[in-house]
């Protein structure tokens, strides 16, 4: 489908507000990415570059230049003299972030059994609280970014922020898949109970169980790949 013709879903959206200091094209890339990982754009949607810079009011070039950016981290897939389209999940990818992450995080839970105090069990527990507010209140995107932050802020206090922004540009495909399977209230409600594991190993620092805490909460997800895929078949790709 040409890019000219093509469409974005049938929903009233708008851009979310640009940050001052922020450039044209990292506003357009953080909107549409954020969009993408919460399947507001889902897989296989044509994006009209010409339908995205009307609603950002910004020319065509800061456009192209963030999908690019969404490109490189295989979210979009563009094609010459074809168009653009959000792209379907790759489960190979999600697995290889998954055992990435796994390792790292496993890494830094020993870490924080070591290091943690008071002040930073109590950054942790007020992001599970909050997932308790966005659960009661039935967001789920806010809920799964409460999610993502009190992982944020076990690899802060263990020292390796950095390692956050690695572990993003590589993860779109296993946060797609993660969004799909928090989409039923009973298993965010597991993710709280999984939380209150990983905080209650650090609180008595065992790293054991601190461990095995880590492993079973961020398993989940993919020990159901094959159902969720079957439910939504249309957004993964092909396994042949």
């Amino acid at each position: 489908m040409p890019d000219s013709t093509a469409t974005l879903p049938d929903i009233d959206w708008r851009p979310t507000a640009r940050e001052p200091g922020t450039s044209a094209v990292s506003h357009v890339y953080r909107d549409l990415r954020n969009r993408i990982i919460n399947l507001q754009f889902e897989p296989g949607t044509p994006i009209a570059k010409n339908i995205i810079a009307d609603r950002f009011k910004v020319s065509p070039t800061p456009v192209r230049e963030a999908l690019l950016r969404l490109s490189e981290e295989n979210l979009v897939d563009i094609i010459p003299q074809s168009g653009t389209t959000v792209s379907l999940i790759d489960i190979q990818s999600a697995q290889e972030v998954h055992f990435l992450r796994l390792s790292v995080e496993i890494e830094v839970s020993r870490v924080l059994c070591e290091n943690i105090d008071d002040d930073g069990l109590a950054l942790l527990k007020a992001w599970m609280d909050r997932q308790v507010t966005e659960l009661n209140a039935g967001n789920q995107t806010a809920f799964k970014q409460a999610d993502n932050s009190f992982h944020e802020e076990m690899f802060r206090q263990a020292g390796v922020h950095g390692l956050t922004e690695l572990l993003d540009r590589r993860r779109g495909h296993y946060d797609r898949i993660r969004g799909l399977y928090l989409r039923e209230h009973v298993r965010r409600q597991v993710v709280i109970k999984e939380h209150k594991k990983i905080f209650a190993a650090l609180k008595k620092h065992d790293s054991v169980a601190a461990e095995a805490a880590v492993r079973m909460h961020l398993g989940k997800s993919l020990a159901i790949v094959d159902q969720i895929r079957d439910r939504y078949p249309n957004y993964f790709q092909s396994s042949e």
